[in-house]
């Protein structure tokens, strides 16, 4: 807990692994026909909840992007008595619990991102005139009263719903045969019951990883003593959320892309998730057959930026700190999205007039629109793309596409986008882009650069519209801060350079 007034960054454990479930649903691919009976089989083992249209927005169209609203339930249901994770935890008769994390998990199977936004489960949030902890309302007026609190607070639309409790997540780890975790120290959580004896590599089992992601006082053994690592929420997140990463990177190598292993993945936590009503088999097949290549180390993950509030000594919650998760917010209400590649349109010029042609081609074939293709004598080395004010994410929608990644340079007078093949242009990619993670990573690498001269350019359409000149600075546009960009360093758990984990 922070000191009164002290601004600090605060998320809740926000994965468990119901996430896991979902981004295995994202990382299968559901390819065959056949097996869709399969997969129904497992759906419809599911718990349902229905929840009102007109605050569940679940008539979206294929491929567009989706919110999912993820809920790990602090119930002992299925757990023994004596059960570390069910002690002081009784089972509610009525099937009620509070909302021990909560999570949006927002997927865009057109372009291949997803974000996850933790958020704390102590945060006080406004409910019909009432100040209340958010993790109460699904105790006191259930899911549907969640989402409209969810939607109402952060302004964010949600069109699914799921949970899963502590059962749940258990019964899925042990599907995959375990989790590998790297321990750098020996570690211990007397709360949730982890000891690991030495440093290495351990194949966490279900009751283990739970212990390894509810652990609120993690102490490791460094020089001789025991210290207290990331207390809190601080570091449990950190170590929650990577192992997210540890455990998708785990269900691929198990083969959750292949339609049995994924079948039994959905399966295993099925006697213990619940989904709204309207959460259909076509709609994980679609968002499974988008994310058949996902990497894992790709997903965005982000936390909202609170306060602690602290009253005549009394701890009251958590409180957003204004405007400052705006940012945030807006990637999950869908303002950051990129757009598809049927919504793009650009001029397009080449050095290679013999293969402009064939460019165009292809492009089309992808969906893009080429409005007017023009050579020139000469061009640079690699490829650029120029872009009005307005056009930045449609540029990079093309970028995605395009081998080597461009340059992307603005012109403040250009009206759209101007696609340049340079000399050492290799190819446009025709079934899978480069993620959004990777090109984002090239295009800083290679810098802004000058303007390329188009004035040059020999129109090979019927329209002849010059192409603009003018030099202008770099963009001024930036995107919503991530917590985690997907780099592939730094992951809690996984095995040191030289070292083998799993």
């Amino acid at each position: 807990m922070s000191e009164p007034g002290k601004v600090v960054l605060r998320r809740s454990w926000p994965q468990r692994l119901v996430i896991l479930c979902t981004l295995a649903v994202m990382g299968g691919a559901i390819a065959s026909a056949w097996f869709l009976d399969d997969v129904y089989g497992s759906v419809t083992g599911f718990g349902r909840v229905e929840i009102s249209g007109s605050v569940l927005l679940t008539d979206t169209e294929p491929g567009s992007p989706v919110n999912f609203l993820l809920i790990g339930q602090d119930s002992a249901t299925g757990l023994d008595a004596d059960d570390p994770a069910a002690l002081f935890r009784e089972v509610d008769p009525r099937g009620t619990f509070n909302a021990d994390s909560i999570t949006i998990l927002r997927v865009n199977p057109t372009s291949g991102q997803a974000w996850v936004l933790s958020v704390p489960r102590d945060l006080i949030i406004e409910d019909r005139g009432i100040k209340r902890r958010i993790n109460q309302v699904l105790l006191v007026e259930g899911p549907e009263r969640l989402v409209e609190v969810v939607t109402a607070n952060f302004g964010i639309p949600i069109n699914h719903y799921v949970s899963l409790d502590f059962f749940g997540f258990r019964q899925v780890v042990d599907e995959l045969d375990g989790v590998p975790i790297w321990f750098d120290h020996p570690a211990r959580d007397f709360g949730s019951g982890l000891d690991i004896a030495t440093s290495g590599c351990y194949l966490l089992d279900g009751v283990e990883a739970l212990q390894y992601v509810r652990a609120r006082k993690y102490q490791e053994l460094r020089d001789g003593e025991w210290e207290f690592i990331g207390n809190s929420d601080f570091g449990r997140v950190e170590r929650q959320q990577d192992f997210l990463v540890l455990a998708l990177d785990r269900a691929i190598s198990r083969g959750a892309r292949e339609p049995t292993t994924l079948a039994a993945l959905i399966g295993a936590g099925a006697d213990s998730m619940v989904l709204d009503g309207k959460l259909t088999v076509a709609e994980l097949v679609d968002v499974g057959e988008a994310f058949a290549d996902f990497n894992s180390e790709n997903l965005e993950r982000y936390s909202l930026q609170v306060r602690t509030d602290i009253q005549n000594g009394m701890y009251i919650g958590e409180r957003l700190i204004d405007e400052v998760n705006e940012p945030t917010f807006a990637v999950f209400k869908g303002e950051t999205d990129l757009p598809t590649p049927t919504q793009v349109t650009f001029d397009l010029y080449s050095a290679a007039a013999e293969s402009l042609a064939v460019s165009v081609e292809q492009f089309e074939t992808l969906g893009f629109t080429v409005d007017r293709r023009y050579t020139l004598d000469t061009a640079d080395d690699g490829n650029t793309i120029v872009y009005g004010p307005s056009s930045f994410r449609a540029a990079e929608t093309l970028a995605r596409w395009l081998l080597p990644i461009p340059r992307l340079v603005e012109d403040v007078n250009a009206e759209g986008l101007s696609l340049v093949l340079g000399e050492k242009h290799e190819q446009i990619l025709f079934i899978v882009a480069h993620s959004v993670a990777d090109m984002r990573s090239e295009v800083e690498a290679r810098g802004d650069g000058p303007i390329p001269d188009l004035s040059g350019g020999a129109s090979v359409t019927s329209t002849t519209r010059a192409p603009s000149t003018t030099s202008a600075g770099p963009s001024d546009e930036t995107l919503a801060p991530t917590t985690t960009t997907g780099d592939g360093g730094g992951v809690i758990g996984r095995a040191p350079e030289g070292q083998s984990c799993g």
